[in-house]
C-alpha cells in the first residue's frame, strides 16, 4: 500500500507536497526529477492517492472507496502513463492525456496524471502537452517522473515545480537493509553498490544474476594488468557489448580500487567491503598509493564524461590506457 511513512528519505519534499494538499494550495504540474530507482514513483502514486482520499488531508486514510481502488489498481481518475518505450510521443499524449482531461473527474476531486520517463517526449510530444499545463483544467494534476529535467522545454520547466529527488546515503540505506533482516555485513556490501537507491539496494539483494556480473567484472579486473594492448580492446569491446550496464560495471571497478586503497593505508582488512575477494584486493593493494589514487580518479572522472554524454569508446579507452599505467 502507498503510504508516506513507508518512503525512506526526501522528507521535504513529501512535506511540501503534504503541506501543499493541507492549505488546499495543490499545484497543477510537478516535476520529480531524479536518478533511476530512487523513489520519484512512490512519492509520485502515494501524493496522488492522497490527492484522490476521501477523508484525509496529510496522509491516505486507506479506508475510503478512493484509497482502496487506488491500491487495486483501478481508481478512475488516476492516470499513470508508461508507454515502455524509448520515447513518449505526440499519440501517447494525446490518447493518455489529453482525451482524458476533456472530462470531468468520474468520481474524486481531481484527475491525476502521473508520466514516467516524462524526459522522453519529443518536442512535439510536449508542445503537444503544453497548452494543458499552461490553461488546465482545476481538477487536473500533473506528475512528470524525469531522470534528466534539462529535457523539457524552457516553457514545461517555468509551468511546473520543480523538485530534486536526492540519492540516499550509504548509511540510511544499510539500515533499511538491517531492518529487512540482512546480515550486517552484506547490508554494507549491498549499500555501496546501491548509487543511493532503496529499490537498487533490493534488486541487487535478491539478484543471483547480479552476484554472477559481479565476479565476472572481478576477474577481468583481477587480470588486466597482465593484459596486452589487443587484449584490452578486447575488453573494451566486450563493455561495449553490454554498455547499458557500464555504471555497475564502473562501481564494481571503482569498489575495488577502493577496497585497496583503504587495506594499503590501514592494513585493516576489517574496514574491506568485498572481503569475500580479498585475495584480489590484496594483490592490487601492493600499488603504490598515487598509482591507486588516480586509478580512482579515472574511473570518477570517465563516469562524469559518460554522464555527459561523451564519447562511449573515447572514454572507455582513455580510462583503461590510465587503468593499465604503473
Amino acid at each position: 500500500m502507498y503510504e508516506f511513512e513507508n518512503i525512506v528519505g526526501n522528507k521535504n519534499i513529501i512535506n511540501s507536497l503534504v503541506k501543499a494538499n493541507e492549505n488546499d494550495t495543490v499545484y497543477h504540474s510537478y516535476i520529480l526529477d531524479g536518478k533511476e530507482k530512487t523513489g520519484k514513483q512512490l512519492i509520485a502514486k502515494t501524493f496522488a492517492k492522497l490527492l484522490l482520499c476521501e477523508n484525509n488531508k496529510t496522509t491516505p486514510c486507506l479506508k475510503c472507496s478512493s484509497c482502496i481502488s487506488f491500491d487495486n489498481g483501478n481508481n478512475p481518475d488516476f492516470f499513470f502513463v508508461d508507454n515502455n518505450k524509448k520515447s513518449l510521443g505526440v499519440s501517447d499524449v494525446r490518447d493518455n492525456i489529453i482525451k482524458n482531461i476533456e472530462t470531468k473527474p468520474f468520481k474524486y476531486k481531481y484527475k491525476v496524471f502521473v508520466i514516467k520517463d516524462a524526459h522522453n517526449m519529443t518536442i512535439q510530444a510536449q508542445n503537444a502537452i503544453l497548452k494543458t499545463i499552461e490553461e488546465p483544467p482545476k481538477f487536473a494534476i500533473f506528475i512528470l517522473l524525469s531522470k534528466n529535467y534539462n529535457s523539457f522545454l524552457p516553457t514545461i520547466l517555468s509551468r511546473c515545480i520543480l523538485f530534486k529527488i536526492k540519492p540516499l546515503s550509504s548509511n540510511i540505506i544499510e539500515k533499511f537493509l538491517l531492518s529487512k533482516g540482512i546480515s550486517s555485513s552484506m547490508s554494507t556490501f549491498y549499500a555501496t553498490y546501491s548509487r543511493g537507491s532503496i529499490g537498487r539496494a533490493l534488486d541487487i539483494a535478491y539478484s543471483e544474476e547480479f552476484i554472477n556480473f559481479r565476479q565476472n567484472i572481478i576477474n577481468d579486473i583481477e587480470k588486466l594488468n597482465s593484459l596486452d594492448l589487443i587484449q584490452m580492446y578486447k575488453l573494451i569491446n566486450k563493455y561495449e557489448n553490454i554498455k547499458e550496464n557500464i555504471n555497475d560495471i564502473l562501481d564494481i571497478y571503482l569498489l575495488v580500487y577502493r577496497d585497496s586503497l583503504i587495506l594499503k593505508k590501514t592494513n585493516n582488512v576489517e574496514k574491506v567491503i568485498q572481503k569475500d575477494v580479498i585475495n584480489i584486493i590484496k594483490d592490487i593493494s601492493n600499488m603504490s598509493t598515487k598509482n591507486l589514487i588516480n586509478k580512482i580518479d579515472a574511473l570518477l572522472k570517465a563516469k562524469l564524461y559518460l554522464e555527459q554524454n561523451s564519447n562511449f569508446n573515447m572514454t572507455i579507452e582513455t580510462l583503461f590506457l590510465k587503468l593499465k599505467e604503473k
